[in-house]
């Protein structure tokens, strides 16, 4: 067994390293939530009504829920009508994201809680970088801001940090900023996301403008080389665990970085992966039992923890 002091934070962290040793699916499962401070009780995805926006009261019911089925933790995301150039809002300290950190926690300290660190649902374009006066992209203002959001994260409790937009730096930035905010011990993690058509119901949930090209490219589905440099690069700045995205597709990507990277993998199953589970095949397909098949497939990759929609039902099979 690799020493746990080489595998970074993550695997050093008291609520996921319980995780990291359990033995059955449902305990290593991560739900994906999001949050919203226009929400009084719960707003269904019109879309995709197995979907909903959550006030921070609904929210802590859902996390005292998964506590009590032995989720291992919730992937926090914010959904937000108020949108600007410079996401200035996601870095505010009474915004809704790290309320419910701390609602959360105090809540149900025993449950881990990830938060997603991006601008994509808070800027008026939808990208997932800043852009400058002149109308390029502005890395560094970008990596500041991320920095800033990562630093109330963690001073509102958050147990891991995602810095989903694939910026390059930004594993560097939010490193630098958890440090300064008191918090060495938080994780970090990097990502190694394909470029899928799988995402766009997730967008739509947390408000997302909608974009037809990505001012910060993905990786090629075609090239899980190119997925792997990736996850090398973030670890060498820093990260304490790889997530790869999506789910089934990416599966030879978690083994691959499994066998490589050194530090725990997450296979990330989106909202989209999980709609043609729940929305299929007419009673032909048990969609809890072909759910589980799928995630199954992942912890035999190499998957060390599962980030899912279906949760709950793996947690009841």
């Amino acid at each position: 067994m690799r020493d746990l002091l080489t595998r970074g934070r993550l695997a050093e962290h008291p609520v996921w390293a319980r995780a990291l040793s359990a033995t059955e699916l449902h305990a290593r499962a991560i739900l994906p939530v999001v949050v919203s401070g226009a929400v009084e009780d719960r707003e269904r995805v019109a879309e995709a009504p197995w979907l909903e926006r959550l006030s921070i009261t609904e929210l802590v019911r859902e996390a005292r829920a998964a506590a009590s089925a032995g989720i291992a933790g919730l992937l926090l995301f914010g959904a937000s009508d108020r949108k600007d150039e410079t996401a200035l809002l996601a870095s505010e300290r009474d915004h809704v994201v790290p309320r419910a950190i701390h609602a959360v926690k105090e809540a149900v300290p025993e449950l881990a809680v990830a938060t997603d660190v991006c601008v994509c649902a808070y800027t008026a374009h939808g990208q997932c970088v800043l852009f400058g006066a002149a109308g390029g992209a502005d890395v560094p203002g970008t990596l500041e801001r991320l920095a800033a959001i990562a630093r109330v994260h963690a001073e509102s409790g958050a147990d891991l940090l995602i810095p989903s937009g694939m910026l390059e730096g930004a594993v560097r930035a939010l490193r630098a900023a958890v440090d300064d905010a008191g918090r060495p011990d938080l994780p970090v993690a990097g990502m190694a996301k394909l470029e899928s058509a799988l995402y766009a119901l997730h967008r739509h949930a947390v408000g997302s403008v909608p974009i037809s090209e990505r001012a910060v490219p993905l990786l090629p589905a075609d090239d899980p080389e190119a997925a792997r440099a990736r996850a090398l690069r973030d670890v060498a700045s820093g990260a304490d665990a790889i997530v790869v995205k999506p789910g089934a597709p990416a599966l030879d990507i978690v083994a691959k970085l499994s066998g490589s990277a050194d530090r725990p993998v997450l296979s990330y199953f989106t909202s989209d992966e999980h709609a043609f589970l729940v929305g299929g095949s007419e009673g032909f397909t048990d969609p809890g039992v072909a759910e589980r098949e799928l995630l199954a497939a992942a912890r035999r990759a190499g998957a060390d923890l599962l980030i899912t929609h279906g949760a709950f039902a793996l947690a009841a099979s």
